[in-house]
């Protein structure tokens, strides 16, 4: 039985001259750009490593400089300056099994994000800070010669965000932030091409490029109630936060396709190298949170919070690839991403200030409908669990640690209009560690 050719995202025909009464069609799985098709898989909210503890319920909070991030107006929770600086190291492990082929692995490497974050007091009511993070990103590999080589080989993302923002203090109750956002996206994805020359089984493509775009961020945080006590009684506190991040439209005005091994009756299709531009948006994100927090004396403290997210993903419906070369046809596709939730649940316990106990579990709902799950982007609605620590080394310097896990399995999926089904097993590990320093410490709140 001859196999079936997996096909890929962007195809285009050719009608080659009829050659001893037969037709030949090449359908060429170019599968332009998949690094654009983020899901939950691509994208990295494990942002400062105190929320990776409590699996990202971070909006209604702010305990260090990440806040710049996750919601700008609760950097006036701070004083002082305040940096902090941490790394993940993301480590995916995915198993492909199909009808024709038990058991492939996915060759990953380890994905190594960084962040950092500064928040600086200029007076009693105004603040500003830098974000710069990854916020989207992977690195992943098949066997050269596996079933699914016509979709993916290898491909490897890279994101950079750029973010300065201001956040004023409009009462004592409300502060708001705001501020923009530049991304800079790096790519390169690998992948065989169907078409067989006389020295070789199979074309190579090797699509490689640069984009960028402009954002914007705002935020609201309001310590909406608090509750003060003697000094061996209960203290409370209530806290709402609400943030948005715009949907990101990156253009790529001039990526680079290298093809190699193509008959040269293709040549003036795919040749050596040339150029392609096109425009992708990335999905606008809305997070709102809560957070209670109780302290007992001057030694325990007790936090609990929840985030609700929504991400725009609809945003995200197709793409349409224009090459320099007239002769190559342009290639498009729709992928109908559908918008999605998650909700982030996190708990933390804290000794005297200074030695900090974290827990956390998530539930994220993927963009990625029935019928368009590939190999490239492994994802369904799935759940996981954190936890994390911190240190205060002294009174201006602390330490954080933190561990997240996720691991399912999607069965009998399929990428239906491409013709490929396959079972997935994936598993990701992630660790973080963060440093974080202020200086100006006693620094302390006015009182009203």
């Amino acid at each position: 039985m001859k196999p079936r050719l997996p096909k890929a995202k962007y195809f285009l025909i050719f009608e080659l001259p009829n050659t001893s009464t037969m037709k030949f069609k090449i359908i060429t799985a170019l599968a332009l750009l998949p690094f654009l098709s983020f899901a939950g898989g691509f994208q990295i909210p494990q942002q400062g490593i105190k929320s990776t503890g409590i699996a990202g319920a971070y909006t209604a909070i702010c305990m260090d400089a990440s806040s710049a991030f996750f919601n700008p107006a609760g950097m006036n929770n701070l004083f002082g300056q305040n940096f902090t600086l941490g790394g993940l190291g993301l480590m995916p492990y995915v198993s492909v099994q199909t009808p024709s082929n038990y058991n492939t692995d996915q060759t990953s490497s380890v994905y190594t994000p960084f962040e950092f974050y500064y928040v600086g007091q200029i007076c009693k009511k105004f603040r500003v800070g830098l974000s710069i993070n990854n916020q989207f990103g992977s690195s992943a590999s098949y066997p050269s010669a596996w079933e699914g080589m016509y979709i993916v080989q290898s491909i490897s993302l890279k994101t950079y965000m750029f973010q300065p923002t201001v956040s004023y203090e409009i009462c004592k109750k409300l502060s708001v932030g705001a501020g923009f956002v530049y991304t800079l996206a790096t790519f390169d994805d690998t992948k065989a091409i169907p078409v067989a020359s006389s020295s070789e089984s199979n074309g190579e493509v090797d699509i490689n490029g640069t984009g960028s775009a402009f954002g914007y961020n705002l935020g609201l945080f309001s310590k909406i109630f608090e509750y003060g006590s003697d000094t061996a009684g209960w203290a409370e506190s209530v806290n709402l936060g609400a943030s948005y991040r715009s949907g990101l439209p990156i253009s790529i005005p001039k990526g680079n396709a290298t093809f190699s091994q193509i008959p040269m009756s293709l040549a003036t299709q795919f040749p050596a190298s040339e150029n392609f531009s096109t425009n992708v948006n990335l999905p606008a994100v809305l997070s709102l949170g809560v957070a209670f927090n109780f302290s007992k004396g001057p030694d325990w403290n007790f936090m609990v919070t929840y985030d609700f997210n929504y991400n725009f993903w609809s945003t995200y419906d197709s793409l349409h690839i224009t090459f320099s070369n007239p002769n190559t046809p342009s290639a498009g596709y729709i992928y109908n991403y559908k918008n999605a939730m998650a909700h982030r649940m996190g708990a933390e316990i804290t000794f005297k200030h200074r030695y900090t106990i974290r827990g956390g579990y998530y539930i994220d709902g993927s963009p990625v409908q029935d019928g368009f799950v590939s190999p490239e982007v492994v994802d369904k609605t799935n759940s996981g669990f954190s936890v994390g620590a911190s240190f205060k080394v002294c009174k201006s310097f602390s330490v954080d640690v933190a561990y997240l896990r996720s691991d399912f399995a999607a069965t009998n999926t399929s990428w239906t209009s491409q013709g490929f089904s396959a079972s997935y097993h994936r598993i990701v590990n992630i660790f973080g560690l963060g440093l974080n320093y202020n200086f100006n410490c006693s620094c302390k709140k006015p009182s009203a």
